[in-house]
């Protein structure tokens, strides 16, 4: 059974329409998603004005360039989704409701709704047609799963007058509305983020509950809206604060989404502790594993002029004056001088406000402080280390079970009540009724909860596909630790920079892959690591390896850590990680079984020998000559170990072996001869070993990389193949 065209709409207001960009690569989708193109000749997608090409948008004609846009939006959602039916949208441009004070952007829904079809998980239920195609495996009807409809009139005299929609595919949006973010979230409407049933009367469609209404419980009564009566339904939906989003996947995600926004002083102890911010609109959100750091006082202080301190600044967190020019020059001038964060001390007391602004060029977080905190920071300068960080124990816009709050206003606002997230969640959510400037184009978690959402209403889900969780994911499987604000904007602007090139997308996603291998950080620490074990011990008995994985990760950690936790491109990050190194090397060479040969030249040669390279004069001697420098013993040993794995020709002779290894590490988090390989004899390992010395160590020709990121155990660890 079906019922057609459920749609919800986004409205804003004149001021409030700035957003920020991503996407997912569209040659790694689950599922496809096209456009089609319902409007008439001459007009909407097929408006024949010719326009210059924006934002990685390509397009000759304003025609041309919105369908790109549709197109984007659509692979986004495409990457992370799992069905075997094509999801067809049919769209158009038309003309909506609008003032020259708000207007209504754009609405999209379900095109049909299915219950009781074959392979359905809940019987007597609602489910959107792209839902329900998917489920059932088959296309349930030759109509478009979605409709979607935009305001043509957008930015005309009459309609939010001067405000024009975005049509580039990058953040670069400025005070105009990004229509990549408005079609990701009204898709996401037809896909199933949507009541079927009426917020102003509670009737169920046909007597019917839509598979939302099952998740969505009332706080008040403790009732699911499925076991409500319509009088309950209708009280429940304006029912501010305590209708939430009771689904098991989204209540989990939101511990590591929803969160506090916090600056913590971890030095001097005199004022360590959390205190209160402001946020900003423009720039990256601070994250759980935040961003930490000694603090410089700009100069000037107001922040308003290039910083005359650069040298000082770069790799630590600026404390700049409130007042005398915008906050985003005071974070763009910081962010020149090479600051990895800004903390701003109001002016005025007392208490915090929001930073308003726009820059999409800015990279690093930004957080307000009170004028009596400010104070007090200044004056522990000299000591002073700060965290700016979001505290996920305390979740923004959820109860006190940790479940997220709907949008239930009184009175009832048609088209968006129920529909969407409370406003009250931090950070903001793409599915709040309202865009938000600070959206990052991402659909799940850490970034998102909307993925989590489809994925409770019954969607095969896979957040590898989108761009965000996939360069986090790298930081956590080669780094160790969670992405600083700055590398992780550069890595995702590489993919999302091939825009709609699904080829480009490919090969972009596979180099940003192996760059983090290939980084001085995971060169300087992971790398070093297998390199002193393949000197040290020589390979695993019976192995071609050196080391087994739990052993190096706990060692990678180290280097990483011990005693200065290492970020590359912040504070005095290279000191720190030779300090690091050394630390390391010391106790690497009393370890167990480690060659205790006092002779320098016995011992330099059993390194050389158990690394399976054979060295030049130069760097046997080098080797040997650390040993002696260092005055022999522990020391000398450790010298000499640095000196043999940083010879080009260990570091050369081992870098194929170590580069195939952290494939299995990195993306399978696994030894290569443990489960699930079939043989269990590192046949695996050496194919891939041997492919990539065919290749001459180039990772794209070899396809070993693509191989890795696109496999089932791969992909099976985030969600379904």
């Amino acid at each position: 059974m079906k019922r057609k065209t459920f749609l919800t709409h986004l409205t804003v207001t004149a001021f409030a329409v700035a957003v920020l960009l991503s996407v997912s690569s569209k040659s790694f989708a689950s599922a496809t998603i096209v456009i089609l193109n319902n409007d008439s000749a001459g007009v909407g997608f097929n408006d024949p004005t010719a326009v210059a090409p924006v934002g990685n948008n390509n397009g000759t004609t304003l025609g041309q360039q919105r369908l790109n846009a549709f197109q984007f939006a659509a692979n986004v959602w495409g990457a992370t989704l799992n069905s075997s039916v094509t999801i067809t949208i049919r769209a158009s441009w038309g003309h909506l409701t609008c003032t020259s004070s708000s207007g209504t952007l754009g609405s999209a829904g379900a095109g049909n709704i299915f219950r009781d079809f074959p392979n359905a998980p809940n019987a007597g239920t609602w489910y959107s047609a792209a839902l329900a195609n998917s489920l059932a495996g088959s296309d349930l009807s030759a109509s478009p799963e979605i409709t979607a409809q935009f305001n043509v009139d957008l930015g005309n005299t009459g309609c939010l007058d001067g405000t024009h929609f975005y049509l580039g595919l990058d953040t670069n949006h400025g005070s105009d509305v990004d229509l990549v973010t408005v079609l990701m979230h009204e898709f996401a409407h037809g896909l199933g983020f949507q009541t079927f049933t009426s917020t102003s009367s509670g009737t169920q469609s046909q007597g019917f509950p839509s598979v939302y209404d099952r998740f969505l419980l009332d706080n008040t009564s403790g009732k699911l809206w499925k076991d409500m009566t319509d009088a309950e339904r209708q009280a429940s939906a304006i029912n501010t604060g305590n209708l939430v989003w009771s689904g098991s996947q989204t209540r989990t995600d939101a511990a590591g989404v929803l969160g506090t926004p916090r600056l913590r002083v971890n030095a001097p102890g005199s004022i360590a502790g959390n205190y209160v911010v402001g946020t900003a609109d423009f720039g990256p959100h601070v994250t759980s594993s935040g961003t930490t750091g000694g603090v410089i006082q700009a100069s000037p202080n107001d922040g308003c002029s290039a910083l005359t301190n650069a040298a000082a600044m770069s790799g630590r967190i600026a404390l700049i004056d409130r007042g005398n020019c915008a906050f985003v020059v005071k974070a763009k001038n910081a962010q020149n001088a090479g600051a990895s964060a800004v903390i701003i001390a109001n002016n005025v007391s007392p208490g915090v406000i929001q930073m308003g602004g726009g820059d999409a060029t800015i990279t690093i977080p930004s957080l307000m402080i009170s004028q009596a905190d400010g104070t007090t920071l200044k004056g522990q300068l000299a000591s002073l280390n700060t965290t700016l960080f979001l505290d996920n124990a305390t979740l923004g816009g959820a109860d006190n079970q940790g479940r997220p709050l709907m949008f239930a206003p009184s009175p009832i606002q048609s088209g968006s009540s129920v529909s969407h997230w409370d406003t009250s969640e931090f950070p903001n959510q793409l599915m709040e009724p309202n865009i938000s400037g600070d959206l990052f184009h991402s659909v799940a978690s850490p970034m998102d909860l909307t993925g989590s959402q489809l994925r409770d209403v019954g969607w095969s889900y896979n957040p590898i596909g989108d761009t965000a969780f996939y360069v986090r994911q790298h930081y956590l499987d080669f780094l160790g630790r969670g992405p600083d604000s700055s590398g992780f904007a550069f890595w995702t602007n590489d993919i999302f920079n091939c825009g709609i090139d699904s080829p480009c997308n490919e090969v972009h996603r596979i180099n940003v892959s192996a760059s983090f291998f290939l980084s001085i950080e995971f060169q300087g620490t992971g790398n070093l690591v297998y390199k002193m074990w393949k000197a040290g011990f020589g390979n695993v008995a019976g192995t071609p390896v050196a080391v087994r994985r739990a052993n190096f990760t706990a060692d990678r950690q180290a280097v990483q850590t011990t005693p200065n936790q290492v970020i590359v491109g912040q504070g005095d990050w290279a000191s720190q990680l030779e300090a690091n190194k050394q630390a390391f090397a010391l106790a690497f060479v009393q370890r167990a079984n480690f060659p205790t040969s006092t002779d320098p030249t016995t011992f330099v040669n059993t390194l050389f020998a158990n690394a399976g390279v054979t060295p030049t004069s130069a760097e046997r001697t080098a080797a040997i000559n650390a040993f002696n420098n260092a005055g022999g013993g522990n020391a000398g040993r450790a010298a000499a170990l640095r000196s043999v794995v940083d010879s080009a020709s260990v570091s050369n002779g081992l870098f194929n072996e170590s580069f195939v290894l952290m494939e299995y590490f990195g993306y399978l988090q696994r030894d290569p001869d443990a489960a699930p390989e079939l043989t269990r004899d590192y046949q695996g390992f050496q194919f891939w070993l041997n492919k990539l010395n065919l290749f001459g160590g180039n990772y794209i020709n070899a396809e070993m990389v693509k191989a890795f990121i696109t496999s089932t155990e791969y992909r099976q660890r985030f969600g379904p193949g």
